[in-house]
């Protein structure tokens, strides 16, 4: 049984250094509580520099108003602060902080430098402190604002220590929380200087998409798309990215509420659902959504860093955000196809405007057959529609057609390994039956991905490589490089030989040999954007670009072909995402829909 009788309030030190705890993670902690500090001092240019990935030294300086002598040790006294004065102020908060505990916190931790000056004055005032102690005070020469200057950040705390991870990890940390902060305050500039070496120069007043440009490549920058939507109290502004660019992780989603970032379960719902039919299951856009709303409907303290929120209508919330970006997906997909989809597919028409699709079995394909016939034989178009595996679920109900038996002699005609093909439906789905006369419903997207993975997968790990007699040249963005740093060893592994110069140029001399140039070259620039991280992600991602979509129509013979090659197919039940490829109706299933049973 415990004692109770041993209760004591903890020493200042101590509970200093349990509030670093909540706020203060690791140096990227550190520069965000400072970054909001500048720009609630309404500051319009703030200079960030770190050495060691942080560990080592953090200045952050901005020109902001500053602090009157008097008020700088007050500023690094816990639950010390200017924003609020009684427990209503908590429902109008407007600024990033308020129960003054990351300065001391961040000075129990570390060995701190605080000077700042108020305008229209000479000279300003400099606190310094070892480990949450005041060691020394005075005047210092300063011409705006206000610096703080972090050193040996967890020194005194060895065990916080060893979560730390590398330099360079650390380093990225805190580059992803200048870029975070910065697309979220147009208005003010941002630098970064990493280990003495310009990182982030955001000039002041820049549009987000000119900002976004220094952070992600140009195939993503390129097809973004603006989003504006207002109510009477709500306001979401931003960009969303084209379902075309889509990648396996959800890193590339910010969402702000009211310049806050945040982390929300609620509007990652409202955005992929807005996005529903466009992307796999496993998919994730890219957007920066902003959402502005009176500071009574939120409450930003559930978590101690304020990163998780808690909405007090999240039924409005959710269908605004869900609103306002679908709103934006739909006018972007009417831009991309004027004509409506009964006009591109009519209703009944078995021959397909299209090259026909040659379902090629497995025997007899050679290495040199593949890499000839992958773009030809098994492939479509090379620029379909972002939107094309969902065309069929855009035709109109009254022109789901079932195609015409008139090509259809006989079963016999028709009969592959004891299934009977009846029809395509919807320009989506085969429908076959068995000798037991169940149906079955064979998704024709999802079939040939599976065919075309398992012919990928199976012929295209081999490790060798093919020579290019001319180089392929390719000019990295900013952030391909430092994607490149990190996939190197990867792709040298996988068969790629290349150099890199300091003039952001990459000269590749060899390729792996299961892949085209124009494969090489597509899957370079898929994983340097981070969609695929492995070869398995590059036999997925061509599968799926390759592969009939759905709303195309297709041929006896070719349906027939398509059929005959899947039932050959390993795994064939499921497609690489995981999606079902076929759905079974017994007798019984259909008795119970008619309700036939007694």
């Amino acid at each position: 049984m415990s004692d109770f009788s041993n209760i004591h309030v903890l020493p200042s030190d101590l509970q200093n250094q349990i509030a670093a705890g909540e706020v203060v993670e690791r140096p990227s902690s550190v520069i965000k509580e400072l970054i909001e500090n500048s720009l609630d001092a309404k500051a319009t240019e703030v200079h960030i520099e770190i050495d060691g990935g942080g560990q080592n030294r953090i200045l952050v300086q901005d020109n902001g108003h500053g602090l009157e002598p008097d008020d700088l040790p007050k500023a690094l006294t816990r639950h010390a602060t200017s924003k609020i004065a009684r427990i209503e102020d908590l429902n109008q908060l407007s600024s990033f902080g308020f129960r003054g505990e990351a300065l001391p916190s961040i000075a129990s931790v570390s060995r701190l430098t605080m000077g700042s000056i108020v305008p229209n004055q000479t000279e300003g005032f400099q606190v310094s402190l070892e480990f949450g102690k005041i060691v020394d005070q005075g005047p210092v020469p300063l011409r705006q604002g206000t610096y703080v200057t972090v050193r040996d950040l967890f020194r005194n705390t060895p065990a916080r220590l060893k979560f730390l991870k590398k330099t360079a990890t650390e380093s990225k940390r805190c580059l992803d929380i200048v870029y975070k902060m910065g697309l979220a305050h147009l208005d003010c500039a941002f630098t970064l200087i990493s280990n003495e070496k310009n990182t982030v120069s955001f000039p002041k007043d820049q549009s987000l998409e000119e900002r976004l440009q220094h952070m992600w490549p140009g195939q993503i920058t390129d097809k973004l798309r603006p989003v504006s939507s207002s109510n009477k109290d709500f306001h979401l502004s931003g960009v969303i990215g084209s379902p075309e660019t889509a990648q396996g992780r959800a890193d590339r989603i910010f969402f702000y509420v009211n310049t806050r970032p945040v982390q929300d379960k609620l509007l990652l719902a409202a955005l992929r659902q807005a996005y529903s039919g466009s992307l796999l299951s496993r998919e994730y856009p890219q957007a920066v959504l902003l959402l502005d709303i009176p500071p009574r409907e939120a409450d930003i303290n559930v978590h101690p860093a304020k990163a998780e929120i808690r909405f007090r209508n999240e039924k409005d919330i959710f269908s605004f955000v869900h609103q306002g970006v679908k709103a934006t997906l739909s006018s972007y997909q009417s831009s991309l196809s004027p004509l409506p989809a009964h006009e591109h597919f009519q209703s009944g028409n078995t021959e397909r405007q299209n090259p026909r699709h040659t379902f090629q079995t497995f025997e007899n394909i050679s290495q040199p057959y593949l890499k000839e016939t992958r773009a030809k034989s098994y492939s479509t178009p090379d620029n379909p529609s972002p939107l094309s595996e969902t065309k069929g679920d855009n035709l109109q109900k009254e022109k789901i057609s079932i195609q015409s038996s008139s090509k259809i002699s006989s079963d016999s005609q028709n009969n592959i390994s004891g299934l009977i093909y009846l029809g395509q439906v919807s320009y989506c789905y085969l429908l076959l039956k068995d000798q037991r006369q169940d149906l079955l419903l064979l998704d024709q997207h999802a079939a040939h991905e599976r065919i075309l993975y398992h012919l990928f997968k199976t012929t295209g790990e081999d490790g060798s490589q093919q020579l290019l007699a001319l180089p392929m040249e390719l000019y990295l963005h900013p952030a391909e490089q430092n994607r490149l740093e990190q996939i190197t060893t990867f792709l040298r592994r996988l068969g790629f030989s290349f150099d890199f110069d300091q003039k952001s140029l990459m000269s590749v001399k060899a390729i792996p040999s299961a892949l085209t140039w124009q494969q090489a070259k597509d899957f370079l620039k898929a994983a340097l954007a981070e969609q695929i991280s492995s070869m398995d992600d590059l036999w997925t991602l061509m599968a799926c670009r390759q592969a009939i979509k759905a709303g195309q129509s297709l041929a006896r013979d070719e349906a027939l072909n398509l059929i005959e090659t899947w039932i050959k197919t390993p795994e064939r039940d499921y497609c690489p995402h995981g999606r079902p490829v076929s759905i079974r109706m017994t007798t019984s299933d259909l008795e119970k829909m008619f309700k036939r049973q007694s």
